[in-house]
């Protein structure tokens, strides 16, 4: 699966740099908004039964995008997709 990642530039991460902090597994909304700033792009993710599960918070970057999952107000998943 990394394999597969990688592969189509992309990499899953615990945490991600902006500047000199980071954003982590496990950050509130209120923390990744002081170290990223507000996102580029937000979208809301649904089940298949359209219950909503959470957001993914979009950041674009000169040669990347940043994206951070929220599970129950949470960061879960952090995922860099290089250009």
């Amino acid at each position: 699966m990394l394999a597969l990642c990688l592969m189509a530039g992309s990499a899953m991460a615990d945490s991600v740099r902006f500047g000199n902090n980071l954003v982590n597994s496990g950050d509130n909304a209120g923390r990744v908004v002081q170290v990223a700033g507000k996102p580029d792009r937000v979208i809301q993710e649904e089940s298949d039964q359209g219950g909503n599960l959470g957001e993914r918070w979009e950041y674009y970057q000169s040669r990347k995008t940043v994206q951070i999952v929220f599970r129950d107000g949470r960061v879960t998943a952090i995922r860099e997709i290089f250009n």
